[in-house]
């Protein structure tokens, strides 16, 4: 079977996936939109960088065109770069051309290539190489009217995309574990308002899990308070609970409607019998009509059982409600050849229970022991002062695979060759659940006789005390 999954912790990993890619997205679009704007800032600084260059370029009385560098800055230029236009590494490269595209004077580096545009007082941008074939470069390029020229600056665009690298990386150096916080933060925020918003579809679970066979005719799931995505799934059980309670009642009553109808034919059989003389048949099919007419009654009291028929379980003695009972039952168990002892009747026990339901445990139990117990067999009923009432049989006792509770209708024990029709039990246990008590078998050794315990519940304190 697929395991189930949690929804707090699906969600939990789901925030941290959504966390983790909007902080990379965020991170992305943070950098190019800086890189864009470094790249701005570049474009405006090598336009004004080249218009303050731009009369340093001259043309000398032998018709040479050179450009008269500016002296470097006093203060110390930032690393990698050695100076301004000299050096290894200078921040800045140039190149003089004429209409021809002839270099007429360079520097050592970054020198651009390409032949000139149009002459223009303004200053064209574009991107291209170096004329040793690095790149590519942000190039500047102005036309210089008294020199006859085209004056041509650069910088390469590597240093503005190692700008916005570094920018990124010291960025996520001090914001990344304010980062890392928050994302905590928000998948706790999450799995609290999913176990939050999950409380009342417990509380239906809670509600789903007293729902028993007993409780159908008026126990129904309430989630009204459930989230809206569960609410059709609760009018889905309840109307399912709603067949399952129709069913149940149109079974009770052909249990009845049936069990009323074979009682009339079963005394008319059985007065037709006793009015037949003793043979070997004749007892066979007495035995057999005796069966068929308990079977009929346990029918009947199953029937009741499911019905909730006008039980209602209050408190009462129960030694004294026991004593009833086998004051009207023992006669017959007595004469038939077997013994019964009795102990604790004298002493009052106060439990919540129903006369006739505890008579019919009771009945049904000594039923069992005429049926599967040999005569002679002795039976002992003792009250405990803790509210429970232990039947011991001395007979053949019950097969190792005979369950301790839970005991199915029309099912006998693995290997029970016994006769019977697997109701008595059955009858027992619901009874004691319609008492709020409970039916076990006594894990006792089974090959010295069966032991059943009926537990009561306690009256417990009254309110006044």
């Amino acid at each position: 079977m697929k395991r189930a999954y949690r929804l707090d912790v699906r969600l939990a990993i789901v925030v941290t996936v959504m966390s983790a890619l909007t902080l990379i997205l965020a991170g992305t679009i943070l950098t190019l939109e800086f890189t864009r704007g470094q790249f701005a800032i570049e474009e405006r600084g090598l336009s004004t960088q080249i218009r303050e260059w731009a009369p340093s370029v001259r043309r000398g009385p032998d018709g040479t065109v050179a450009f008269v560098h500016p002296p470097e800055p006093s203060s110390e230029i930032d690393p990698p770069y050695t100076g301004l236009l000299t050096g290894d590494r200078p921040v800045y490269g140039y190149t003089l051309v004429d209409a021809d595209g002839t270099v007429l004077d360079r520097s050592e580096s970054r020198a651009p290539s390409g032949r000139p545009g149009a002459a223009g007082s303004d200053v064209v941008l574009s991107s291209g190489p170096a004329l040793d074939g690095s790149g590519p470069l942000l190039i500047a390029e102005l036309y210089v009217p008294e020199a006859g020229v085209w004056f041509r600056l650069a910088r390469a665009r590597a240093d503005v995309s190692a700008l916005a690298s570094t920018f990124f990386a010291e960025s996520l150096a001090e914001l990344g574990w304010a980062a890392v916080a928050m994302s905590l933060v928000l998948v706790m925020t999450a799995v609290v308002i999913v176990r939050f918003s999950l409380h009342d579809l417990r509380r239906v679970a809670a509600q789903a899990g007293r729902i028993t066979f007993d409780t159908l005719g008026h126990e129904r799931l309430v989630g009204a308070s459930a989230p809206a995505e569960v609410q059709p799934l609760i009018h889905a059980v309840n109307q399912a609970l709603d067949s399952i309670e129709a069913g149940a009642a149109a079974q009770r009553d052909f249990s009845i409607h049936a069990a009323h109808e074979l009682r009339t034919p079963l005394s008319d059989l059985r007065l037709r019998l006793e009015s037949l003389p003793h043979d070997h048949d004749r007892d066979a099919a007495m035995r057999d009509v005796d069966a068929m007419a308990r079977l009929i009654e346990q029918l009947l009291n199953i029937a009741r059982l499911d019905g909730g028929a006008a039980f209602a379980p209050a408190p009462l003695d129960l030694a004294e409600t026991v004593a009833q009972v086998l004051r009207e039952a023992a006669p017959r168990l007595v004469s038939a050849g077997w013994s019964l002892e009795a102990d604790g009747l004298d002493t009052p026990t106060e439990v919540i229970g129903d006369p006739t339901l505890i008579a019919l445990v009771i009945r049904n139990l000594l039923d069992n022991v005429r049926k599967h117990t040999p005569a002679g067999t002795r039976v002992s009923v003792v009250v405990s002062a803790d509210g429970s009432v232990l039947l011991r049989d001395t007979g053949p006792g019950l097969p190792r695979s005979f369950p301790d509770s839970g005991f199915s209708r029309f099912v006998r024990g693995t290997g029970d060759s016994r006769s019977g029709s697997g109701l008595g039990l059955a009858i027992c246990e619901s009874a004691m659940r319609r008492m709020g008590g409970d039916f076990i078998l006594e894990r006792a050794d089974r090959r010295k006789g069966a032991a059943f315990r009926m537990m009561f519940k306690p009256t417990g304190p009254t309110p006044s005390s």
